[in-house]
């Protein structure tokens, strides 16, 4: 099923941008993240990591992002979100993820990388940020 274009999309930071902090970006990141800049939408990371350790690793991969959030629960955060920028969408990789979406009834894509384990048959997943692209094409393809 085809989205149409969020206000906002939220990234879970290790499993889903980077296989954990200090490592490089997984391919495609920060092209589609650009892509998605480019057309207006924001970009928030919600990470169940301690502030200041979650804000270092996204400053050093210079990841154009509207917001960072260092949380124990994500759920509230993205309800927050939601209240101050509308619809969005979530990417992460574990059933916390998953859960924090639930909560702010926004739509949820699972990133499958290196072998993780998928949380069901009914979650949308992807396996690259290609594929991702595929899914959530808002601004078009990379030029």
């Amino acid at each position: 099923m085809l989205l149409s274009q969020p206000d906002f999309v939220v990234l879970d930071w290790n499993g889903t941008v980077v296989p954990f902090f200090g490592l490089p970006m997984y391919p495609g990141v920060a092209d589609r993240i650009q892509v998605w800049k480019q057309v207006g939408i924001k970009i928030f990371v919600v990470s169940h990591a301690h502030q200041s350790e979650i804000a270092k690793d996204v400053a050093r991969t210079k990841l154009p992002v509207d917001e960072v959030h260092g949380c124990n629960n994500k759920g509230p955060v993205v309800v927050d979100l939601c209240r101050r920028f509308g619809r969005g969408v979530l990417l992460g990789d574990h059933s916390m993820d998953f859960r924090a979406a639930q909560e702010a009834d926004v739509p949820f894509y699972q990133a499958v990388f290196e072998n993780q384990a998928r949380l069901s048959d009914g979650v949308q997943e992807f396996r690259s940020w290609e594929e991702l692209a595929t899914l959530l094409p808002f601004g078009g393809k990379v030029s």
